[in-house]
């Protein structure tokens, strides 16, 4: 039975849900994705501080005023075949503090107890539900990893969840990797975890990706805001090692260096989301000569991903900054002491990845 994200609220925020378009959300049931051979978008969210306010998904339609429009952003994959999937953790996620939800993904209490927010702003312990990246792994295990394609993107600390599913997937056999993997906007704190003994969260992360990478799986970053350029947070940048990676520059999300910057910083963080979906069916994935200028995003093939993955350098938007266009997105190569180095390995496909 169909119903809008309102409806979904509280508690039920947990677990895998179908997007049908026009804000409209289907709960899905264990093996209904298996049987259906069709390809499969995943996406995962990021922190959710006082959602139990107003407890909803992430949406995927643009604010008309922000974009000027109110566009769904998920309409292109519907009408390329996809089903839309969200695999939601919004009352785990709701956290006042982003370092608590974060030590959620990778670890749980004693007896798999979580902390999860109640509609009333308190909190529950819940035992049982162990490492909330593992519950992803069951998820996309019992739910889409039979699908003839596979295509996972996390957003923000979203992006943690997605490392953790590619280490759990390279730690066993229970499911082929995804064809494709895209990071919007990757969040991480920073310092060494207690909880993984000594290792860092985007340490972590950047190890899972370069080791799905090596199997063949084609891995996209794109950010679009400067959420981690705080002395709280890790930049990360050794992450475009092994990824192909993009700069959106929102430049029509101006500062005004007042109060209301804070909401232009959120837009500024949501737009890699909402931009990287749109610009899906737009036919503007191109290369020019020796990859130094390309275009598009979402349209790129997995093949042209992973030759993008062992160029050198990243891609900083040089056209269609001062607008919302997503047919426009055109990138410059950046090389040297602003880029990381590239493993010596060409990243080809290989085998366990659940392509068609």
């Amino acid at each position: 039975m169909s119903s809008g994200p309102e409806e979904l609220g509280g508690q039920s925020l947990f677990g895998l849900v179908e997007y049908k378009g026009d804000g409209q959300y289907v709960s899905v049931e264990v093996g209904g994705l298996a049987r259906a051979l069709q390809p499969v978008v995943l996406y995962v969210h990021g922190w959710q501080p006082g959602a139990y306010k107003k407890p909803v998904p992430d949406s995927f339609v643009t604010p008309k005023d922000v974009y000027g429009e109110s566009r769904d952003v998920a309409v292109p994959w519907h009408e390329a075949g996809y089903r839309v999937m969200c695999f939601l953790w919004v009352p785990f996620a709701d956290e006042i503090d982003v370092a608590t939800a974060e030590k959620k993904i990778w670890s749980s209490g004693p007896e798999g107890v979580q902390r999860r927010r109640r509609p009333d702003g308190g909190y529950d312990s819940v035992p049982g539900v162990g490492d909330i990246g593992g519950a992803l792994l069951q998820a996309y295990c019992g739910l889409v990893g039979e699908a003839t394609r596979v295509h996972v993107v996390g957003h923000s600390l979203g992006c943690q969840m997605v490392g953790r599913l590619l280490e759990l997937l390279l730690e066993s056999s229970a499911a082929r990797l995804p064809c494709r993997v895209t990071l919007l906007d990757p969040y991480f704190t920073n310092f060494a975890k207690c909880y993984l003994e000594g290792k860092w969260t985007g340490e972590r992360v950047r190890d899972a990706v370069r080791r799905a990478a090596e199997r063949g799986c084609a891995i996209e970053q794109v950010t679009s805001s400067a959420v981690l350029k705080n002395p709280l947070s890790d930049a990360n940048t050794e992450l475009r090692s092994h990824t192909a990676s993009f700069v959106l520059k929102p430049k029509f999300m101006k500062l005004d260096y007042g109060p209301g910057d804070v909401d232009v910083l959120v837009n500024q963080h949501a737009y890699a989301r909402f931009a990287y979906f749109a610009s899906f069916g737009c036919g503007a994935a191109t290369a020019g000569p020796a990859d130094t200028c390309v275009a598009g995003l979402a349209d790129r093939t997995d093949i042209e991903v992973r030759r993008l993955m062992a160029s050198d350098g990243f891609f900083v938007q040089a056209g269609g900054r001062d607008r919302w266009d997503p047919s426009a997105f055109v990138f410059d190569q950046v090389r040297g002491s602003e880029s990381c180095s590239r493993p010596a390995m060409c990243v080809q496909a290989g085998r366990g990845v659940a392509c068609s």
